[in-house]
């Protein structure tokens, strides 16, 4: 944002700097002769209102239009209107020296910068009416880039139908064929045309230069003052660049690097030409040497990019002195109130906020001043676009933070200035904060770059959690099915898949149980006298429901639907395989149909080994633990819980 005093608008010319950091794409001086093709050159327009905050007078009261009229902030004359300019005043003069030059002076105050700065946007707006290229610099200047109105405004009509108006940078602008500069003799009509828009709709007038580039329209657009226009051929491109008498006059060198070529021995513009490229890289870097010497040799390749809405929004004050903490609040509290007003009639809620002071020196009057910022935060910058009385206190305290850091109050101090600027300023769609902000996708802006996007890693992830959900719902649907068909059909299971069946005689070769059948006996946890009670009577419960093997074909022992081996019952009212009718031959757990299937060798090998060991399958048990807790201990063959996700999903 601009300064908000006219005075530092003038003459702070180290944001000049930033306005031109855009440099020329070219590596290497072109030549300032001529000889450059016209159809090869765009078209830029650059207008300059003139004294501006006197015309806005003006045009408030007409009556002022003839009379000498200065511009009054603090004791300086901002501007003035022509009329006092005859009489010797000029711009960034004290009240007093004004007054000797001219008794009669009308003098107006221009503290209150709301109507200056709603008639620079309706400048603004009208220009990009005609084109969006339109680039704000200041309160009074916008770039304008018409090459492509120009282009098609060429297609249409036959080149001698055009000529220039206003002036041509010296020449006579009759002596000049249009034909030879086709492209700047029509830029120089849609000059002339939105030069009588802005003075017809807005009672403004304005200076225009129109060239190939913004270095030499800005220029050549003050060749002639006031209400008039100029347009630089580019053959005078080493004229108007050689008749500049030092470095500052060159837009897009403020004083800060002013200063540093001063340091290096560099005065005139001949000086930076011819200066070594390798030595001036030391002190500014490669980039930004490249661009200082191409903007002294008039290159300038920089884009006129929209400006759009204000990037910050600020207000400032320069005064005598303030040297006490009581007189700082009071000063950030003026500021901050008619800040807000602007910032609820914005309506974009701000992030950072920024304290900016200029300490009293007698040798560096103008630029040295000194900032510190930190993040508003959200709550509060809610409050300034609602128009909340209460932000005005919390944000008070911030700055007074600032300030602390910028200024030990234990010693003393002599403020002249004082700004506080809001930044970063958010739209309504784009305030973080809100659940709908994260599930809103926006586009890339300018004013806005850090966006909220879905990353591709986050979706990756989704697609990750979402394939594994999917496998271990079919691996559990499956696997559930599976132990229905081994617990309530295995006989199908069996003749159809063989493989399941050679498991399944694996298992309980090794002594182990199906996962349906661990779930028959329930985990006891009496001592193991009463066990013997109760399991007689529940095993004897559990065999009156199981039908003769005869009757079930392909059906396993009857007694493997318990995990008690013949070893474990003895002394306990459990029958027996061979009351089962079970081949004396197998183990009490071996189904005799699935072992009469398997080859002869097959089935001797695993007849010797029966012979040799018997199986034996433990029931579970509770190990009683120090502190009165139990550990259960695993039951043989029953997968670990600890790290199987199943158990995620099975209810406790």
């Amino acid at each position: 944002c601009a300064p908000e005093l006219c005075i530092l608008l003038k003459m702070d010319e180290d944001e000049d700097d930033a306005d031109w950091d855009t440099s020329s794409g070219s590596s290497a001086p072109a030549s300032t002769g001529g000889g450059c093709s016209d159809g090869s050159r765009r078209v830029v327009l650059h207008f300059d209102l003139d004294c501006f905050y006197a015309q806005v007078e003006m045009v408030r009261n007409p009556a002022l239009r003839d009379v000498p009229l200065g511009v009054q902030q603090k004791y300086i004359v901002v501007t003035c209107n022509y009329v006092a300019r005859e009489y010797g005043v000029t711009k960034l003069m004290s009240v007093t020296a004004a007054k000797e030059k001219c008794p009669q002076l009308v003098l107006v105050k221009g503290e209150d910068l709301t109507h200056y700065r709603e008639t620079s946007y309706k400048v603004t707006e009208l220009l990009m009416s005609y084109c969006p290229l339109v680039e704000r610099l200041g309160f009074d200047e916008n770039f304008m880039d018409i090459t492509e109105i120009v282009n098609g405004k060429i297609r249409e009509a036959p080149v001698t139908d055009y000529c220039f108006s206003g002036h041509v940078y010296n020449c006579q602008a009759a002596g000049v064929r249009a034909s030879e500069y086709p492209r700047l003799a029509v830029g120089s009509q849609i000059a002339a045309e939105l030069r009588g828009a802005l003075h017809s709709r807005l009672g403004l007038t304005s200076c225009a230069g129109i060239a190939s580039s913004k270095l030499l329209a800005k220029l050549v657009s003050g060749a002639h003052k006031p209400n008039q226009q100029t347009t630089l051929l580019p053959k005078y491109t080493g004229d108007i660049i050689g008749s500049l008498t030092g470095l500052r006059q060159i837009p897009g060198i403020g004083y800060r690097t002013g200063e540093k070529l001063k340091a290096l021995g560099l005065l005139a513009v001949r000086d930076l030409q011819v200066f070594h490229l390798a030595a001036l890289a030391k002190e500014f870097g490669e980039a930004n040497a490249q661009r200082i010497q191409n903007l002294a040799h008039g290159i300038d390749e920089s884009p006129v990019t929209p400006s759009g809405p204000p990037q910050s929004l600020s207000d400032e004050d320069s005064f005598k002195e303030i040297s006490t903490v009581t007189e700082t609040v009071k000063k950030l509290e003026d500021l901050l109130t008619s800040l807000l007003e602007r910032m609820h009639k914005d309506g974009r809620q701000p992030s950072t906020f920024r304290l900016t002071i200029r300490r009293f020196s007698s040798t560096d009057r103008w630029f040295s001043r000194e900032s510190r910022q930190c993040p508003i935060p959200i709550h509060i910058g809610q409050k300034v676009i609602s128009g909340s009385s209460e932000a005005l206190p919390q944000l008070v305290s911030i700055g007074i933070k600032l300030f602390h850091k910028l200024i030990d109050t234990s010693a003393p101090f002599h403020l002249t200035l004082m700004n506080v600027c809001f930044s970063n300023l958010l739209s309504r769609r784009d305030t973080k904060g809100s659940i709908k902000s994260f599930f809103t996708a926006k586009s890339p802006s300018r004013q806005d770059k850090k966006v909220t996007r879905v990353s591709s890693s986050t979706a990756r992830n989704v697609f990750f959690f979402l394939f594994v959900f999917i496998y271990l719902f079919i691996y559990l649907f499956f696997s559930s099915l599976l132990d229905e068909i081994v617990q309530h059909k295995p006989s199908v299971l069996l003749e159809a898949v063989p493989i399941v069946r050679l498991k399944v005689v694996e298992r309980r070769h090794k002594g182990e149980m199906l996962p349906s059948q661990q779930k028959k006996i329930p985990d006891f946890l009496l001592p193991e006298h009463i066990q013997k009670e109760i399991i007689p009577t529940f095993h004897t419960a559990v065999f009156q429901h199981i039908p003769p093997v005869e009757s079930r074909p392909g059906a396993m022992c009857s007694l493997h639907d318990h995990p008690l081996s013949t070893r474990d019952t003895e002394g306990l009212n459990v029958p027996r395989p061979s009351s089962l009718g079970v081949n004396a031959a197998c183990p009490p757990n071996v189904d005799p149909r699935v072992f009469s299937e398997l080859p002869p060798d097959l089935q001797q090998e695993l007849l010797s080994e029966w012979k040799q060991q018997k199986p034996v399958l433990k029931i579970p048990s509770k190990k009683v633990v120090k502190g009165g807790s139990t550990k259960e201990k695993k039951t043989t063959g029953q997968p670990s819980q600890a790290n199987n996700l199943l158990k995620y999903f099975k209810p406790n």
